[in-house]
């Protein structure tokens, strides 16, 4: 890690040479630097946590002066910033840091719907970092409220999409997957798991059975039977009767492969199915297996 502090240190000092110390990548050379000193400092002692709040305090003031108040970047330093005052104890500081990082925020989302529109991508990104904001102040009736307006936001644009498209378009898919996943903010998994069998379905309909993307779509909802216990039985049956035809199709080192033998190795480990796990694992070798 000590490497690692000194190329860190030689790239800031790199980028203020060649661009100046108030350029956007000096100043993420810089973000990157302090929390590097708070990682080595995990365990070493107040010294380095100190160095890596000092450090930190000056970027975010660099980049509120450089970039504004209401910059990602200058709200993702406040963030890490908040979570080092929490290491150091220094918690009667964190709640008005959190409120000007939930201000920076509610600029931010402002400023993209007027500019992008309510439904673009980069807006939604906008309201899930204010609805997290929302969630660090505890404000849990206003990050409810801007989750389902994220909801609607990706439904809509996953719809238009969809009519323009068709359903199993990459950019289709990709808004109604994130349409999908979002529900599980709000506590509704099984509008997420309907919506993400829809998805594996529209694949297998459209595109036949065996095609690469239809097997990806079949392997996310293999993943999302098993997240949180959703439904354990039926994604360990679904990932056995996948995992030989994204072996034969995708290839045995294609990182759908690599996330079905987790699901399934996970869902028989999980329900005393010890010996299958094994015999997944010896069946489908992965080149950074653990050495017996």
């Amino acid at each position: 890690m000590s490497g690692q502090l000194s190329d860190l240190a030689a790239a800031v000092a790199a980028r203020t040479r060649e661009f100046g110390p108030d350029h956007p990548e000096t100043l993420s050379a810089r973000h990157e630097l302090a929390l590097a000193y708070f990682h080595v400092g995990i365990g070493a002692g107040e010294a380095r946590l100190s160095d890596a709040i000092d450090t930190l305090e000056r970027v975010a003031a660099d980049r509120a002066r450089v970039l504004g108040t209401a910059h990602p970047d200058t709200l993702a330093t406040w963030g890490s910033l908040s979570l080092l005052y929490g290491q150091a104890r220094r918690d009667d500081e964190i709640p008005a840091l959190r409120e000007r990082i939930a201000a920076g925020w509610a600029e931010v989302v402002a400023d993209r719907e007027r500019r992008l529109g309510p439904d673009e991508p980069d807006t939604q990104f906008a309201r899930i970092r204010l609805a997290s904001a929302y969630g660090d102040l505890g404000r849990e009736p206003d990050r409810v409220a801007l989750l389902e307006r994220v909801i609607a936001s990706w439904g809509r644009l996953a719809a238009e999409r969809e009519r323009r498209l068709g359903p199993v378009h990459p950019d289709t898919v990709d808004a109604r997957e994130r349409h999908a996943y979002c529900h599980r903010w709000v506590g509704r998994a099984d509008e997420e798991m309907s919506l993400v069998e829809r998805i594996a379905a529209d694949h297998e309909r459209l595109l036949g059975p065996a095609h690469p993307r239809t097997l990806h779509a079949q392997v996310q909802l293999a993943a999302r039977y098993w997240e949180g216990d959703h439904d354990t039985p039926r994604s360990i049956a679904l990932a056995e009767r996948l995992i030989g035809d994204v072996h034969a199709v995708l290839g045995a080192d294609h990182d759908d492969l690599r996330h079905l033998r987790a699901v399934l190795m996970l869902g028989y480990a999980t329900t005393g199915r010890q010996g299958d796990a094994l015999a997944v694992a010896a069946r489908y070798p992965m080149a950074d297996d653990p050495a017996e």
